[in-house]
């Protein structure tokens, strides 16, 4: 009883504050009184439940979610790949560390500009949503990794444990509350930019080309409708594959955690 009383509870906050900011909102578009550009919540919503009805929301919200998965599934190995190698050489990571850094430091424009003009639209926001997603990965893999107690890889080498045994039983403990909160901080990033992507290159049969239509013709209900539709899917996106994971991998969850930081 308590706990739906919890439930309960913490609906009604959530609820209350989507109807303060909806009221700001709504509040902000009557005093500008440009509805071609800021249109009011009541029709941007009305205008999202005829998108979702269209067969053009579906193929577009699929193609930009498979695009984005794509990326973070290459990201995810290459930086689980990369951090391993970083951990077992310090001359491979002394390379490594100034190109990721500098992947973090340029703005995704200049990427998607370079990148567009030689690859084409449509692998351009699977490449951005990749350069996103992987220092994050990388920088929490290495992290964890490096955490792994001495004294029990010592253990190890001294009684021949084999090597599967000791992936199983010593490192993904340490790996994988900080592979967890990579995709907490990641995936959010690695979604905006993948789409962020698609708008600048117009990437055909996408929620970016949606976006950039929209823009393109003055059409600002379609504009907040199709970026209500990116919020939305980065929630639920980021919600059920977190959670998802979590429950796949909690025998291996000590502690709630990570470390986006590099040592």
């Amino acid at each position: 009883m308590k706990n739906f009383k919890k439930i309960g509870i913490k609906a009604s906050k959530v609820l209350l504050i989507a109807l303060f900011w909806l009221g700001i909102w709504e509040l902000v578009s009557l005093i500008l009184n440009i509805p071609m550009l800021f249109p009011g919540p009541i029709s941007v919503l009305k205008r999202l439940f005829e998108l979702i009805l269209t067969k053009e929301f579906i193929i577009n919200s699929l193609m930009s979610l498979l695009r984005v998965f794509g990326g973070i599934f290459i990201a995810i190995i290459l930086g689980v790949i990369l951090a391993a190698f970083c951990a077992m050489s310090k001359i491979v990571h002394d390379i490594i560390y100034p190109i990721l850094t500098v992947i973090k430091s340029t703005p995704v424009a200049s990427f998607v500009i370079v990148i567009w003009l030689f690859l084409g639209d449509q692998k351009t926001p699977i490449i951005i949503t990749v350069m996103m997603m992987l220092p994050i990965v990388w920088a929490n893999i290495y992290q964890g990794i490096k955490n792994v107690d001495k004294n029990l890889l010592e253990v190890c080498t001294v009684y021949k444990i084999p090597f599967k045994k000791r992936v199983s039983a010593f490192y993904a403990p340490s790996i994988i509350p900080y592979f967890i909160s990579s995709l907490l901080s990641g995936i959010g990033l690695a979604w905006k930019a993948g789409i962020a992507a698609e708008v600048l290159c117009s990437t055909d049969v996408s929620i970016g080309d949606a976006i950039f239509d929209a823009k393109y013709d003055f059409n600002g209900v379609d504009l907040f409708a199709w970026t209500v539709t990116v919020i939305i899917l980065s929630l639920v996106f980021e919600l059920v594959f977190t959670k998802l994971l979590k429950k796949l991998l909690k025998k291996y969850i000590k502690s709630e955690g990570g470390s986006n930081e590099n040592k």
